[in-house]
């Protein structure tokens, strides 16, 4: 793939190699783990299994396989933003590294592949550039478990006759979502990372609903590996140092340019890459994964598809958006709300809540710490009741409870904090 591609701007280069990188990594440690047989079997069992909320690939098939497949699926959203031309920078970056994340527990390099053609259908009959919505079709798999639920119905006998019906379906979806989440943008005024996740459920809520009332039953599950392997939290360091050590190459050895980058909101749209640089981001990307492993490790989490996958996302969301000055304070918020309303920190629906619950550090990063406290509070207390209601159709819907959440507060904030007024309105 030629260096010329004009989808390259001047660090573009460097994401493309990042990005690459990190894919094929994931593909070295997943035939570390496991064999090439027992890889092909878990991915095979991805790709026939109906993938709801929350599915852990490495109970169902083996953290080898669930590796291998995230690396497969990054390397497809790659081509993808090669193909159309889309920049590589730091929106690039976190659609890769979220795409890697969600193929432990959710993704498959068959059930997303409908959503891109619902938004190569949009572009052509809008006759606008497919490189413009790359977004839309890596973040409309938000819905890849409607695909699968639709390719595994077992009261359609005819696989060919599941298959195109979830080709339809996923297509049809990702057609309307794009509409959507212009307008759900507009709702939150860019205070929540995770636009995709909040327009998601709202469609994920109107086909579990039509689904319900059919007479099909959807039932949430919650498949899920506990304890943390010695070598796969090495690995995740690793990334995490490694990206550090780049960015302070890329820095001159020093962190005064992330420093500096920790100043802003990350409110959406932000790319720190344009703004601070691509050593500032890297290695700002590092830290903010180093602050997701140590907090999982501190409460006694565990390390499987489900979080691994949540700390790639803030890793890649740490370059346009999160940093630590906005992400401890959504953490700490989720923290203190969960010793009151679960069975423990530890709870997998705390531990996803802190991580994806970062989607509201905007608030944090513009408003203050006392507000991003309360937002990850109110988000802890949202997200617990959302999943049932769409039918774990959502795999983003912390995103989807971080939407309702970032459209309440800035309401109150507008009507009771006046300072904050005339910043909450601009776009």
């Amino acid at each position: 793939m030629a260096n010329t591609n004009s989808s390259f701007p001047p660090a573009g280069k460097t994401v493309w190699h990042i990005c690459n990188g990190t894919a094929a990594v994931l593909a070295i440690v997943g035939f570390l783990l496991d064999t090439p047989r027992n890889i092909l079997h878990g991915i095979y069992t991805y790709v026939h299994t109906p993938d709801i909320l929350v599915t852990d690939y490495f109970v169902i098939g083996s953290p080898g396989a669930a590796f291998v497949n995230a690396s497969i699926v990054m390397f497809i959203s790659i081509a993808l933003l090669w193909f159309c031309k889309t920049p590589f920078t730091g929106g690039a970056i976190s659609r890769c590294f979220l795409m890697a994340g969600f193929a432990l527990f959710g993704k498959n390099p068959i059930n997303i592949l409908p959503f891109f053609l619902g938004v190569w259908i949009y572009c052509k009959i809008r006759k606008l550039p497919m490189g413009n919505y790359t977004a839309a079709a890596l973040y409309a798999s938000a819905l890849a478990p409607i695909v699968s639920d639709m390719m595994n119905r077992p009261e359609i006998p005819s696989y060919w006759a599941r298959f195109l019906l979830a080709v339809i379906v996923g297509a049809l979806i990702s057609y309307i979502m794009i509409p959507v989440a212009e307008h759900s943008f507009s709702a939150h005024m860019g205070y929540t990372l995770f636009n995709y996740g909040f327009a998601g459920g709202l469609i994920a809520l109107v086909f579990a609903s039509i689904m319900k009332s059919l007479g099909n039953p959807i039932d949430t599950v919650s498949i899920w590996q506990t304890g943390i392997d010695p070598f796969i939290f090495s690995f995740l360091v690793a990334i995490c140092l490694g990206l550090i050590v780049t960015g302070l190459r890329y820095s001159d050895w020093s962190f005064q340019p992330f420093i500096k980058l920790m100043r802003r909101t990350g409110r959406a749209p932000s790319d720190f890459i344009t703004s601070d640089g691509i050593g500032a981001t890297f290695v700002n990307m590092g830290i903010v994964g180093l602050i997701c492993i140590a907090y999982i490790v501190a409460i006694g989490g565990d390390l499987n598809g489900p979080v691994i996958g949540a700390i790639l996302t803030c890793v890649g969301f740490a370059s346009c958006g999160l940093h630590p000055r906005n992400v401890v304070p959504i953490i700490s918020g989720v923290f203190l709300m969960s010793l009151f309303i679960t069975s423990g920190t530890a709870d997998p629906s705390m531990q996803l809540a802190a991580l994806f619950g970062t989607a509201l550090a905007p608030i944090a990063g513009q408003f203050g710490w006392v507000y991003g406290i309360v937002a990850g509070m109110l988000h802890t207390a949202l997200v617990l009741v959302l999943a049932a209601p769409c039918g774990g159709y959502n795999l983003y819907n912390n995103g989807f409870s971080a939407g309702l959440i970032a459209l309440i507060m800035i309401g109150f904030i507008q009507g009771f904090s006046p300072k904050w007024h005339h910043d909450a309105e601009e776009v």
